[in-house]
């Protein structure tokens, strides 16, 4: 007699976050095969921001390439940048949705660039400036936590326990006297530098996301459904008759909605969806009522 084996589980899609940190741990490996024995690797000379190559060359993808290109010789630049986007991250990822949190992150990646970018055209240094790494989006990553969830306490450095809040007090801080060269550049060896505005980009993407109450995603779908869908013809005026209407039956669209929200949370809902959401809970008062 032949035993049949249970089937195995489904397998869980990778979240956005493991994804994000897959792709930069591969284009780091991609740096460590590309690496010359004198200067840096290929792939730094590719995809990091060089201030003369984005502004007199216009080479503007470095403004996003960037965030995934890491130090080749100091490993905490990394491990940092991807320890705390592991771990703010998921948190942040089911609040906004998977898919607005990669519309966040990769915006916000841009927008330190340009921050940081512009800074180093402002005070010019002699020789080429190169900036990379992922910090500026983890620092919009960390307010949009620090905001959803202020009294949420953090490990400062793994041991001393700090309410959100108050940490990002010392981010903000920290970066700011940083930029006007009043605090040591901690973790930056080689001569590098810590690029603070890259940082301060992010701190203030983030609290301008989180104030404005933005949402990419939806603003993506109004801008692609009006280049998709046609226009509606008027439909003919209809005298509406309460008897003659069949009860519609909302469990299944709420089942769907509900299980769309538990996926990729509540801003990928649409306009259509939402309004079926209000229509069913008014069609339930009424029932019980």
């Amino acid at each position: 007699m032949l035993s049949q084996s249970p089937p195995a589980a489904p397998r869980r899609p990778l979240s956005i976050v493991a994804k994000i940190i897959i792709v930069t741990v591969g284009v780091f490996l991609l740096q460590l095969l590309t690496r010359r024995p004198q200067g840096d690797s290929l792939a730094f000379e590719w995809l990091a921001i060089e201030r003369d190559l984005v502004f007199s060359y216009g080479q503007v993808w470095r403004l996003l390439t960037y965030a995934f290109v890491h130090s080749e010789t100091q490993l905490l630049h990394i491990g940092c940048n991807m320890l705390g986007l592991f771990f703010l991250g998921r948190i942040v990822a089911q609040t906004l949705g998977e898919r607005e949190f990669l519309w966040v992150y990769l915006t916000s990646a841009v927008f330190s660039g340009i921050v940081q970018s512009c800074s180093m055209a402002i005070f010019r240094s002699p020789g080429q400036d190169w900036v990379l790494g992922a910090s500026g989006a983890v620092c919009a990553v960390f307010v949009l936590f620090a905001l959803h969830y202020p009294r949420m306490k953090l490990y400062f450095f793994g041991i001393l326990p700090i309410e959100a809040r108050w940490l990002l007090v010392v981010a903000v801080a920290w970066d700011g006297f940083g930029y006007l060269g009043l605090v040591p550049s901690l973790f930056a060896g080689d001569g590098a530098k810590v690029g603070h505005a890259a940082h301060l980009g992010g701190l203030t993407f983030g609290f301008l996301y989180f104030q404005w109450n933005m949402n990419f995603s939806r603003w993506w779908d109004r801008f692609a459904g009006r280049l998709t869908e046609a226009p509606k013809p008027r439909s003919n005026l209809k005298v509406y008759n309460p008897g003659s209407q069949p009860e519609v039956d909302y469990s299944a669209k709420v089942d769907d909605i509900l299980e769309k929200i538990s996926t990729h949370g509540e801003a990928s809902l649409t306009d259509r969806e939402r309004r079926i959401l209000t229509q069913a809970s008014q069609h339930l008062k009424s029932t019980r009522s």
